[in-house]
Order: structure tokens, then C-alpha cells, then sequence
């Protein structure tokens, strides 16, 4: 696990405080090689704060009209998971207002970390079963009888309670990671912008 994660493109999307507590269940020698990786991640913070302070002056005066656009468009596809008013999906949080309640440097460390932090309710879980599946998403509905409903990135799945053997916290969100990456530095300009405009509804 502990190699995997050293290896991982997206080791960025690791918490340290989620880590430690899971890596302190183990053996000396794997907590000895988790204690570089805990610093590795450490480091990966600190470089994230670093870019978004650099990146954020850069991206004023977006415009709201393109941003929209960027939002609907197949190269992102935000629209797929996130609502705002009556369109979209349900996947992600509700982003109708979150320009009134998140602030533009919230705005871009969502888009550019965003196992960074998770919105309340949209805490991903990660599902073992008997059969050895490994099941990852956002419970949709924890208080049936006999079975757990999970939304991931394609549907929601309902699994039978008696298949499952364990459920975890997950600690990579089902936001991809490096999405900024696909935009130009306008297209990112544009989004932010036109996030930042929904404070006032849809």
C-alpha cells in the first residue's frame, strides 16, 4: 500500500491526517516507510498552498457567459454530477449557490485538489464484500434494512447489507483529479468566474 501510494500520479489527493491514524495499525517497518511518505504528503501540501497563492492574481476578470460553457462541456463534463437549479446531475454537491457560501480560493483548490476537503454528505466511503469486490462512492441512502444505495461516478448501486464485510472512509473524492490540467488558463479564468456568479442563484 504504502509503495503504491509512493508510485501514484495522484498521490496528491492523500490526506496526511486521514494516513497517519491507518498507517499506526501496522508493523515498525511499515510505519517507518509510511513516516516518509506522511512527509512526502506533507511536502505535496505545502506545494499546493504555494500554487493556488500563485495561480489565484492570475485568473481575475474571467468571464461568466464562456465559464458557463466550460461547465457544460463535454471536456470537463461538471454538469454530469454537479446541479445548479434544475439541470444536472446529483453526484456532487449542489453548486446553485456556492459562490454565496465559498470563497474564489475555495472555488479553485475544489476544482484543482479536490480530495482536499469534502463537502458534508458527500463524503466518499469505500465498500468491501464477501465476493471481494471494492466498491467506492458517496452513500446515497444508509437507512434501508437490507441494503446500502451508493452513488459512484457511473450510477447508484445498491448493495445487500448481508455482502457486506467492512466500510471505510474513503480519502480520494470521485472529482477526477488533474482537471484543471485539461483547461487553459482562460478556460480556468472562466469557470472560477462563473462559479463565483452563482451566489445569486442559478
Amino acid at each position: 500500500m504504502v509503495g503504491a501510494l509512493k508510485r501514484s500520479k495522484v498521490r496528491s489527493g492523500v490526506r496526511a491526517d486521514v494516513l497517519r491514524p491507518v498507517l499506526s495499525k501496522y508493523p515498525e517497518a511499515v510505519r517507518k516507510e509510511g513516516e516518509a511518505l506522511l512527509q512526502a504528503v506533507t511536502l505535496d501540501t505545502v506545494n499546493q498552498i504555494r500554487r493556488l497563492e500563485t495561480l489565484l492574481p492570475t485568473l481575475q476578470g474571467g468571464d461568466i457567459t464562456r465559464g458557463q460553457a466550460v461547465f457544460n462541456s463535454a471536456k470537463v463534463a461538471c454538469y454530469s454530477c454537479h446541479a445548479i437549479g434544475y439541470m444536472g446531475g446529483r453526484i456532487g454537491p449542489d453548486l446553485t449557490r456556492v459562490g454565496q457560501v465559498r470563497s474564489e480560493r475555495d472555488l479553485l483548490e475544489a476544482i484543482l485538489y479536490p480530495s482536499a476537503s469534502f463537502a458534508r454528505g458527500y463524503e466518499p466511503v469505500v465498500i468491501k464484500t464477501r465476493s471481494g469486490e471494492v466498491h467506492t462512492g458517496v452513500l446515497r441512502n444508509n437507512d434501508l434494512p437490507d441494503e446500502v444505495m451508493l452513488a459512484t461516478e457511473r450510477d447508484e448501486t445498491r448493495i445487500p447489507r448481508r455482502d457486506i464485510v467492512d466500510i471505510q472512509p474513503g480519502t480520494v473524492s470521485l472529482m477526477p483529479q488533474g482537471l484543471a490540467d485539461q483547461l487553459t488558463r482562460q478556460e480556468l479564468a472562466d469557470l472560477l468566474a462563473f462559479l463565483k456568479a452563482t451566489r445569486s442563484g442559478a
